[in-house]
């Protein structure tokens, strides 16, 4: 027999989530929660999911009536399941609207087919990455990649589990200016601390070249692909980072930049101050903690716009967040981490949006069943690609 919840106990369980909730409401919630083993289970499944707690910010935020509203419109049919796996699903959306919401839709509804299996499952991504050194040998990188990788007069590159560390001759002069290039694969992330301190975390299908030591007027690397930095302070010394058109100023900060999305590049800051240049122009914007600046090829200035910029920097911590992005977006996001091509059988529903999150090294099928839910659209996964229909 299926188990069907009313609306009141689907607000219940919202205001609990969102903090809103009355003593007379907590009373009344604990009371369905005693009337049977299965009430109890769902509410203390809720409660202990560590990305709510994390997140309750970003839930005060949300209007949750409307969110409720267009979650119900989408989803039309969806397949009968047990607890477990409803909280599978409900784990990866990111308002408690669409997870009290999903659920008592999921046990209401049809049954249909969301994803096809594939022959062998899609792994994710992992730290990987290729080193090219100055004079053009190659070193390929993976996670617990221990021990020197390369040593002159100048500095010293030493693997350190999932990062590169360069180690600088203290009082010695550059000579010359010696880069190093660091490729980090689709289905890749990899760190790297340079000579001067500065941390970057280089994410999928991303290339960064920078000198294995910098020289006393300034510190400047190339890069394509995204990367999150977090600058080591030198006020005698800016550091820049050059992309197709633009170039980032820094003074010691915190910021990401993503340059995947053909012919436009974002960098959103989350400490410090930055200007951002468009070199054909030279007009520079500088901007602050919470802003993005959008740079859009032949554009003569960036746009500057507030965000929440968790949305463009938890990848480093292990978190997809998608906030009402294209799916084309976000399935170009999925296909880099794992390493997959994605074929669209139905064109228009690159442009529909979705909402939510999940941990980066979650199996594929989870975000892509999270996603049917919420707008209908169907993945069937062949070997190494994934397709997409309406």
């Amino acid at each position: 027999m299926e188990h069907q919840y009313s609306d009141r106990i689907v607000r219940l369980l919202q205001l609990y989530l969102l903090g809103d909730i009355t003593e007379e409401e907590r009373q009344e919630l604990e009371d369905w929660c005693e009337e049977a083993p299965r009430n109890r289970k769902l509410f203390e499944q809720i409660c202990q999911e560590d990305l709510f707690s994390k997140e309750r910010y970003v839930y005060e935020k949300i209007h949750d009536t409307k969110a409720f509203s267009v979650f119900e419109k989408r989803v039309r049919k969806v397949s009968s399941r047990s607890i477990g796996n409803w909280w599978k699903y409900a784990a990866v959306l990111l308002f408690p609207i669409l997870v009290v919401g999903s659920w008592k839709l999921m046990h209401e509804t049809e049954q249909v087919s969301i994803v096809a299996s594939s022959v062998a499952p899609i792994q994710p991504g992992c730290s990987q990455a290729v080193l090219v050194l100055d004079d053009g040998r190659k070193v390929f990188l993976k996670e617990e990649e221990e021990g020197v990788i390369s040593e002159d007069k100048e500095i010293t590159v030493t693997g350190e589990k999932d990062r590169l560390v360069y180690t600088s001759s203290e009082g010695k002069n550059v000579d010359e200016i010696r880069f190093n290039e660091l490729e980090v694969p689709r289905g890749g992330e990899y760190k790297v601390r340079l000579a001067d301190g500065t941390l970057v975390y280089l994410n999928s299908a991303t290339r960064m070249k920078y000198p294995v030591k910098f020289d006393e007027k300034e510190r400047k690397v190339y890069l394509s692909g995204e990367a999150y930095f977090e600058v080591t302070k030198d006020p005698k010394r800016p550091f820049f980072v050059e992309m197709e058109g633009v170039e980032v100023r820094v003074y010691g900060t915190s910021f990401n930049i993503n340059t995947h999305q053909k012919g436009n590049i974002q960098t959103v800051l989350v400490k410090g101050s930055i200007g951002v240049k468009v070199l054909a122009s030279g007009m520079e914007s500088v901007i602050t903690p919470g802003q993005m600046a959008e740079f859009k090829q032949g554009n003569a200035k960036v746009d500057v716009k507030d965000v929440n910029v968790a949305v463009y920097t938890d990848w480093k911590d292990g978190i997809f967040r998608f906030e009402n992005q294209r799916l084309e977006d976000i399935l170009t996001v999925l296909s880099n981490w794992y390493d997959v091509d994605v074929f669209y059988q139905t064109v228009s529903v690159k442009e529909l949006h979705f909402s939510g999150y999940m941990e980066r090294y979650k199996d594929v099928s989870v975000i892509l069943e999270a996603i049917t839910l919420s707008t209908g659209v169907t993945f069937s996964v062949q070997g190494k690609t994934i397709i997409v229909s309406k």
